[in-house]
Parts: C-alpha cells; sequence; structure tokens
C-alpha cells in the first residue's frame, strides 16, 4: 500500500534520474567543439516496484551515444582515399617543382620555354646546344663557339645530375616519412588497445557508455583509417578488433593485444627502402589506401618511373651525338673521340668525356676527306658540327615520330598530366568527405538549441521532484506535530 515514504522513495528517484540527464546534457555543451565525440541521451525507464498499483518511480536505463556504423565505415573508407591522395597531391607538387622549365628572358607565354634558347633547364639546355653546333658549324675554326658548345654540353649534364639528384633526395625523405607514419600507427593501435582494457573493466555489459572513453577510441579509428587500410569489427563484449591492409587483412588490434608494424630494408631501384612488415609475422604489409598507400606509390613507382625516363633520354641523347662526332675530326686532326663519356649511360653519370674536356681542338667539326676517309676534310669544313646540329630535328624517338626536346617536352607534359589527374581526384574525393562528414556529424553532432531544450526539461522536472520531497517532509512534519 502506498506510503509517504513510499511518495519519498518516488521523488528521490526523480531527483537522481533528472542529475544524470543534467550531467549528461551538460557533458555534451562541453564537448560541443570536441572532434570525435558523439552526443550522449539518458535512457529513463519507469521503477518496476510496484505499491498497491503505483509506480516505484524512475531509474536511468542507461546511456545512449548517438552514432551510426554504417557511416562510421563510409567515413573511414573516404578518409583513407583522401589520406592517399593528400600525399600524391604534395608529393607530385614537388616533383613538378624539379622539373619546372622556367622561361628566359622576353619569354612571357605558359610553356614559351619549348622555344626560347634562354631557358633555365633542359628544354633550353638541348636548343641552346644544338645551336651551338649550327654556330661552330658555320665558323669551324672558332676556339670562342667551341668553348660555347662544350659549356652548353656541361650545363645539360649538370641539369641531368640535379633532376636526377632532386629525385633520388625526394624519395629518402619519402622513405623517413613512411617511418615516421608507422611509428604513427603503431602508438594508434597501441591507444587502441589500451582504450580496449580500460573500456572492458568500465562496462557492465556491452552496450553500455564507458563515458567518453568509446569517443576517444573512435576517434583513433578514424586516425588510423587516414594513415592506411583498416578495417573494424565490434565483438560482443564491447572491444574493437582491427585488421589492416588489402584482402582478408592482418590483425593489429585484437582486444588489450596490438601487433605492431616493423621496418625492413630492401633494395629497390637505386635505392635501400623501407618495406613494411608485421613484427609477429615477418611477412610484407600490403597497403592500398591512407597516407601510407600514397607515400610507397610515389616512391616506389612515379619516382622510378621518371628517373626511368630520364636515364633513358640521357642515353639517348648521348648516344646520337656519340655516334655522329666519332666520325668527325678536330682541328687537331684526331678522329674517332666521344663528345660524352659512352660508358656513364644514365642521368646521373652522363658527363663530357675527358677528351672533350680537356681540349677544345677535340670537338670533331670536320668530316673525312673525299679521296682519304682517313684524314680530315680540312680546318674549314663544318659537315659533322652540322650533323649533330641537325639531331635537333631529327626524329628518333617515340617510334620516329619525336625529336629529343618533343619526346622530353611530351614527359614534362606527362608529369604535369598525372599531377593534374591527382588533383581532380582529391577534388572529387574532398566533396565526398565532406558530404559524408555532414551526414555523420548530422547524426552523432551536438547541436547547442536542442541541448539547451533538454537542460531546461531536465531542471524543470529537477525542480519538480524537489517540490515532491518538500511536500513529503511537510506531510511528515504535520504527522509529528499531531
Amino acid at each position: 500500500m502506498p506510503s509517504l515514504g513510499s511518495a519519498l522513495q518516488i521523488g528521490r528517484s526523480a531527483l537522481n534520474a533528472q542529475q544524470v540527464g543534467l550531467n549528461t546534457v551538460g557533458n555534451n555543451i562541453a564537448n560541443v567543439n570536441t572532434p570525435g565525440y558523439a552526443r550522449k541521451n539518458t535512457v529513463l525507464a519507469g521503477d518496476s516496484t510496484v505499491n498497491g498499483g503505483v509506480g516505484g518511480g524512475v531509474r536511468v536505463a542507461g546511456l545512449t551515444r548517438q552514432r551510426d556504423q554504417f557511416l562510421d565505415s563510409q567515413f573511414r573508407f573516404a578518409g583513407g582515399q583522401l589520406g592517399s591522395l593528400e600525399v600524391k597531391n604534395r608529393l607530385m607538387g614537388t616533383i613538378e617543382s624539379i622539373f619546372t622549365e622556367l622561361a628566359g628572358g622576353g619569354s612571357s607565354e605558359t610553356s614559351a620555354i619549348f622555344n626560347q634558347a634562354s631557358g633555365a633547364a633542359l628544354s633550353g639546355g638541348f636548343n641552346r646546344f644544338f645551336n651551338g653546333f649550327q654556330d661552330l658549324a658555320n665558323d669551324p675554326g672558332s676556339t670562342a663557339a667551341r668553348a660555347q658548345v662544350r659549356e652548353e654540353a656541361r650545363f645539360i649534364t649538370e641539369q641531368f645530375h640535379r633532376m636526377h639528384d632532386q629525385l633520388t633526395d625526394l624519395r629518402a625523405e619519402i622513405d623517413t616519412e613512411v617511418k615516421d607514419t608507422i611509428r604513427d600507427v603503431n602508438r594508434i593501435t597501441e591507444d587502441i588497445a589500451s582504450l580496449n582494457e580500460r573500456i572492458l573493466s568500465i562496462k557492465a555489459n556491452p552496450t553500455d557508455v564507458a563515458g567518453n572513453l568509446d569517443d576517444e577510441r573512435d576517434r583513433l579509428i578514424d586516425e588510423l583509417s587516414s594513415l592506411i587500410d583498416a578495417r573494424v569489427r565490434e565483438e560482443t563484449d564491447g572491444t574493437l578488433t582491427v585488421s589492416g591492409a588489402a584482402g582478408a587483412g592482418v590483425l593489429l588490434v585484437d582486444a588489450a593485444l596490438s601487433v605492431p608494424l616493423v621496418i625492413r630494408p630492401v633494395v629497390r631501384g637505386d635505392a635501400s627502402v623501407s618495406d613494411i612488415t608485421l613484427a609477429a609475422t615477418g611477412l610484407n604489409l600490403l597497403v592500398t589506401k591512407g597516407k601510407l598507400s600514397g607515400l610507397i606509390d610515389v616512391r616506389d613507382n612515379a619516382i622510378l618511373s621518371y628517373k626511368e625516363s630520364l636515364d633513358e633520354l640521357a642515353v639517348h641523347f648521348v648516344g646520337q651525338v656519340n655516334t655522329v662526332h666519332g666520325t668527325g675530326f678536330g682541328l687537331d686532326d684526331s678522329s674517332g673521340n666521344f663528345f660524352f663519356e659512352p660508358t656513364l649511360v644514365n642521368a646521373r653519370e652522363i658527363r663530357l668525356s675527358t677528351e672533350v674536356a680537356g681540349d677544345l681542338n677535340k670537338i670533331a667539326t670536320s668530316g673525312p676527306n673525299a679521296t682519304n676517309p682517313n684524314i680530315s676534310a680540312g680546318a674549314g669544313d663544318g659537315s659533322v658540327a652540322q650533323a649533330i646540329a641537325d639531331l635537333q630535328h631529327a626524329r628518333t624517338l617515340g617510334g620516329g615520330t619525336q625529336t629529343i626536346e618533343e619526346h622530353y617536352s611530351q614527359f614534362i607534359g606527362q608529369i604535369g598530366a598525372e599531377a593534374g589527374e591527382v588533383i581532380a581526384d582529391l577534388n572529387a574525393q574532398t566533396l565526398v568527405m565532406e558530404q559524408v562528414s555532414n551526414r555523420r556529424e548530422n547524426v552523432r553532432g551536438v547541436s547547442i538549441n536542442e541541448e539547451a531544450s533538454d537542460l531546461i526539461l531536465f531542471q524543470r522536472a529537477y525542480q519538480a521532484a524537489a517540490r515532491i520531497i518538500s511536500v513529503v517532509d511537510e506531510m511528515y512534519q504535520s504527522v509529528l506535530n499531531m
């Protein structure tokens, strides 16, 4: 049968329940700008106690987090794609700067460098080199013209060296960033495992909310997804199992255990780089999304491809010039001299031959005598110099469709096109990420207006519950004063 004691208990339960509601609202408001925070709701339920047909008050059935697991998965997938594209965009911009062709004086049009003799990189260098041989063909005995040819050749070799060295340095910097990112991955997986353990110790059942620890764990999963392929499975005990990489994946976090990634040095291309392996098994980790994927793709694919193209151009250029130069005679009547060292056949090693570097008279300008091919046609003959100058317009690349300058121009254009493709993909993925993020925040985000409304609701309910306690107290006083 209902009594004043039961009425007092009902009021007390109401005070406790509304106080929990007020604390929950206050926590939501406090974390309105906290990254990764999910709004909490207080779930109230009637007390199961029955007193003469009257309920026993109210109880807090639990707290819930506003979240959508499907949107979480979408956000992390999109974040992995975005993380890869962001790092590719940054690195492709650096690569473009290595191959930048600055126009010389008087040039104002975009890409005018390819028609300018005063360009600051390979295109202008090729132009001036061939023009130098043209001037030498017109005046084979000119020491100044020979010196100009040699200096332009040195400029070309320096440009090949610069581009090769800068690509090599960039690759080394990327490898260092790979190592740093792996350290970040290990730090995050360790933190997730630690949170798994703490959350498991706090929750009475898997559906409970462990304060803000669940949100912090989700935030770490989001961060991990931007670095590496991350797949998450929620276990029945409330812990998260995290796997990474392509296919079925490999275990990174299992309850309170994290599996670290380690570095294994391997030689790839012309340098030692870091492969990613699991410390537990030693198996290589294949990544297809996230920052690590972008770093490895540029390091092991894009840069190696560009260096190979640069080497091929250097080899072809050296071979073409040496073939013609070797048939001619210098001012000292020497013949069979190479203009470039023939055994140094890549962009890093290309340099002038010892003979040409040490003696301008070794630069071949004249062809063989018409009656005796073993002697020079004479100091005034410039046929070989002219033949080298004509290489500028010889279509010996691209299956006989491109000159050396056109081939290099296409190579630069390819880099620009690939960089532009990354920018386009990045812009599109950024829009996707924004849309998914907005939908996700609509579900889990804190609305100050809604919280203010709930604050008033719990405040009024608390005041009413306090009034119940006050009325029952007055009734007790009346009984005691009788």
